[in-house]
């Protein structure tokens, strides 16, 4: 995953883990969600997805924005 595919899902820097994790599960396909398989990869996109998040709360809190 890519930084632009965090910033697609369209989510407040300050909004919650969860709100961010909802919208983070709601652009992944249902043959996605449900496949055993692809278990690994979508608990990788989600903590890549709140990493993002926490960068970006960092910078907000750097430069006082």
């Amino acid at each position: 995953m890519s930084y632009g595919t965090y910033q697609r899902l369209c989510v407040p820097v300050w909004a919650s883990r969860l709100t961010l994790l909802r919208a983070a599960v709601r652009i992944l396909t249902k043959a996605c969600r449900q496949d055993a398989a692809k278990r690994a990869a979508r608990h990788a996109f989600y903590r890549e997805c709140l990493r993002y998040q926490l960068q970006d709360q960092a910078i907000c809190i750097k430069h006082r924005l």
